[in-house]
């Protein structure tokens, strides 16, 4: 008797492969039941594999399911469709169009420092969004081939195959990227600044043209004069090799490119928020590297520092429950947005179409 075929796969028509690795396999298709529209389904192919690795592969396969199914981010590929059974296992997501940035450097060269941060600033949105939901999401394989550049500016995250849930005190699965990895997560104890590292790697890696070495701390200035010191100094910073030497989170290294990109364009206004944030860092850091911060004797100089923090720490915490639209270079510390929107509204309207314009140059 002839096997029915499964109703599922008479809904998309497949056009190409885009793409295979390891345990799968990425295709162009399109979606017969909505006017044709192009879509991206990733197949799990890993039966050839050893058992356990087939038992693996499955069990990352659904996990990045059950991860992208929670998601809602502009910058954060959609998944509208799955098909798991007991031989087939298939994720259908939005078609992103552009190029994943390992190829525009490919094809037209390293990018400028301006770019870059505008890059970053993107990547930190996604990053918040990711490590401060509950449980954090830890996205792991940050890396330029993951990071799609569309035609509108926009920067996606595409493949979520290895990210996971955080759970202190619990180990991960040891999956590195060579270069991008931080040392904790060749431990199986990756944490959210682990996805800072890889983000100082990964804009290193735009701003040089060269694959960052493994387990190195990045400093792209050494191999291109022109990259800005203050640029240079926080990719330096991402990329330490211990977490604790690292920016606490993805919010401070995107207030932190803000001050940057206010280098490149003096006209662009920091959100008042930002400002606060970065007043407060800036005090922090000067405490660090004080003497009286070093000197155990001078402990009334530490107290007074702890004192003057406290007491600014009250302001700027009554400052961040501001919420702010931003889609507007003009009116960044005007008109409140609704909470839940904030995260998508973060970037200046010019800011947006300063890069479209540099990505029509290299066109």
């Amino acid at each position: 008797m002839t096997k029915k075929p499964d109703p599922w796969f008479l809904r998309y028509k497949f056009l190409q492969p885009l793409g295979q690795g390891g345990m799968g396999t990425v295709y162009l298709a399109e979606d017969l039941q909505n006017n044709n529209a192009l879509c991206v389904v990733k197949q799990l192919n890993n039966k050839n594999e050893e058992p356990e690795e087939q038992k693996e592969g499955e069990r990352l396969f659904k996990r990045e399911i059950e991860i992208l199914e929670g998601l809602d981010h502009r910058g954060i590929v959609h998944i509208f469709d799955k098909h798991v059974s007991k031989d087939d296992y298939f994720l259908v997501m939005d078609y992103i169009p552009g190029k994943n940035l390992e190829t525009v450097i490919t094809q037209y060269g390293p990018f400028n420092s301006e770019a870059t941060v505008e890059i970053g600033i993107q990547c930190c949105e996604v990053l918040e969004y990711l490590h401060e939901r509950n449980p954090p999401v830890i996205y792991r394989d940050l890396k330029p081939s993951n990071l799609m550049l569309t035609p509108e500016g926009e920067i996606v995250f595409i493949d979520f195959g290895i990210a996971r849930t955080f759970m202190p005190k619990q180990s991960a699965t040891r999956v590195v990227t060579a270069g991008y990895s931080p040392p904790e997560q060749y431990f199986g104890r990756p944490e959210t600044r682990s996805d800072l590292y890889a983000m100082g790697a990964t804009l290193g890696h735009l701003l040089t043209g060269q694959r960052p070495k493994p387990l190195s701390t990045s400093s792209p200035r050494l191999l291109k004069h022109d990259v800005l010191l203050t640029l240079d100094d926080l990719i330096k910073r991402l990329t330490a090799h211990n977490p604790e030497d690292r920016p606490l989170n993805a919010r401070e290294v995107r207030y932190e490119m803000y001050s940057i990109y206010q280098e490149i364009h003096p006209d662009f206004e920091i959100p008042h928020e930002a400002l606060m944030a970065l007043e407060k860092l800036s005090l922090v850091r000067g405490v660090l590297q004080s003497q009286a911060f070093k000197d155990k004797q001078s402990a009334v100089g530490v107290q007074q520092v702890d004192r003057y923090l406290q007491d600014r720490s009250g302001e700027y915490n009554s400052q961040l429950q501001k919420e702010y639209d931003t889609t507007d270079l003009q009116k960044l510390t005007k008109n409140k947005a609704a909470s839940n929107e904030r995260r998508l509204n973060t970037r200046p309207k010019t800011f947006i179409e300063r890069f479209k314009s540099w990505l029509s140059n290299i066109r």
